[in-house]
């Protein structure tokens, strides 16, 4: 439940973002080890009552940056995903984000 933070911050950041307007669709960007179910309904709490409250959610898991450490070639994967060109154990060097705001629409009330 520690995404909870992070999801309330972006959509107060969201909901100031779209001023007099209401946000009709979000995409969110996760770890592989982030529940997708958890931002959701963590997202429906923070959005409740504002400009961000019915908005689509969509979330896309996106990959870490690895360092094999046998062979030396980077590559894209989860924590423990094997290098691809050697089998090798790889460290992550480029952490994908927890919880990140890819994209959103916002529509102009009228």
């Amino acid at each position: 439940m520690h995404e909870r933070a992070l999801v309330s911050q972006l959509a107060v950041e969201l909901a100031s973002l779209a001023g007099s307007g209401r946000v009709s669709m979000v995409t969110l960007a996760l770890s592989p080890e982030t529940d997708s179910a958890v931002v959701e309904q963590n997202w429906r709490s923070a959005a409740a009552d504002g400009v961000v409250e019915d908005a689509v959610v969509t979330c896309i898991v996106q990959d870490h940056g690895l360092y094999c450490l046998d062979c030396g070639i980077d590559y894209r994967g989860e924590k423990l995903t094997e290098c691809p060109a050697c089998g090798g154990n790889g460290l992550i060097v480029d952490a994908a984000p927890e919880v990140a705001l890819v994209d959103w629409v916002i529509e102009e009330l009228v």
